[in-house]
């Protein structure tokens, strides 16, 4: 779970498909039962819908990229194809706000709190949160029924361990920018350990 969409918000039909409509589609393929597909849900230019947003890379994919490299730590059958990793993973987002540079520096939207302490979110065995101090421990514990359990953290790479019986949640700083390869390398290992 990233902390948010990091595209600007002005860009209207982006800002409808991957936000403001994104939880009815979700409710569509609930309730119709309606499993992975790569069928697009709008007409549109890119997007594909909610599974698997998008065939190729979209352009300034940094934290993609970032994503794609964690995961291929994880799971390395995983095949260098345009998003291929998004097959042994599920992306969400903390705040449903896009934005090109945050300027929210704690979360407190109670629409979305509701929405992250629903069961679903908890039933995943291993949970990222590249969130970095934007939610407290206090709320990543209210939110995923989870303790905390180690900090494993470095200079500029947050790596905190909450876990549960049943499940891991690695809090760790935003996967953009400037992240080095032996620090995905670290969230990996500790991912690959409840896998």
């Amino acid at each position: 779970m990233g902390k948010e969409k990091g595209f600007d918000g002005s860009n209207l039909k982006q800002l409808q498909y991957e936000s403001i409509e994104n939880p009815n589609e979700w409710k569509n393929y609930i309730d119709n039962n309606i499993t992975f597909n790569r069928t697009k849900f709008y007409n549109s230019e890119y997007y594909i819908n909610a599974f698997r947003p998008y065939y190729k890379k979209m352009k300034g994919g940094h934290t993609w990229t970032k994503y794609y490299t964690l995961l291929k730590y994880i799971y390395p059958q995983i095949e260098k194809n345009e998003n291929e990793f998004l097959d042994y993973a599920f992306l969400s987002e903390i705040n449903f706000e896009p934005s090109k540079l945050s300027k929210i520096k704690s979360f407190n939207n109670p629409n979305r709190i509701e929405l992250l302490k629903n069961d679903y979110y908890k039933s995943f065995n291993v949970i990222i949160c590249a969130c970095a101090n934007y939610l407290t421990n206090s709320q990543i514990e209210d939110f995923f029924d989870v303790k905390f359990e180690s900090d494993l953290s470095n200079p500029s790479e947050k790596l905190k361990i909450f876990k549960n019986e049943n499940r891991v949640l690695i809090n760790t700083r935003q996967l953009s920018m400037n992240i080095k390869n032996d620090y995905l390398i670290r969230i990996s290992e500790v991912a690959k350990k409840y896998l």
